[in-house]
């Protein structure tokens, strides 16, 4: 999965790259009126191929790892409020208990996600690399 970025910021040999995020509308906001706003998304990555601040450049991610990630980042939370919710539910059969319970479990989820990302930082195989710098005709060219 390739996407472009446009470096933020230089910090030594990490280079921190911003990326727009695609709106649930496919970014036609017209049609839908949903009036739903994706923030940017910024990546920390090994600046290989010395860009400077302001450049765009294409970045390149393996899918296994992109769906790795958005698994993690959506499913495993999910899921953990799911169970919260029905093991307060059995243990108790009162649903506030049950919806604190599931919330607490939520909550748990997302610490057990710190702790794995900051795992994957310290023993990361680059999967995540900028290839290469994109000129400003190029990005004309594709309309950004």
């Amino acid at each position: 999965m390739n996407q472009i970025g446009y470096v933020k910021e230089i910090q030594g040999d990490t280079a921190f790259v911003i990326f727009k995020r695609l709106s649930s509308c496919g970014d036609n906001c017209a049609s839908c009126s949903g009036s739903c706003e994706a923030p940017p998304l910024v990546l920390d990555m090994d600046n290989t191929i010395s860009a400077q601040v302001g450049d765009s450049v294409e970045v390149i991610m393996e899918d296994n790892t992109f769906f790795k990630f958005t698994f993690f980042a959506y499913v495993v939370p999910l899921i953990l409020m799911l169970a919260g919710i029905a093991v307060g539910y059995l243990t108790t059969h009162n649903e506030l208990t049950a919806t604190f319970t599931g919330l607490a479990f939520l909550a748990l989820s997302y610490g057990i996600l710190r702790i794995v990302n900051n795992n994957h930082a310290k023993n990361k195989k680059e999967t995540v690399a900028m290839v290469r710098i994109i000129d400003k005709d190029e990005l004309a060219r594709l309309g950004l």
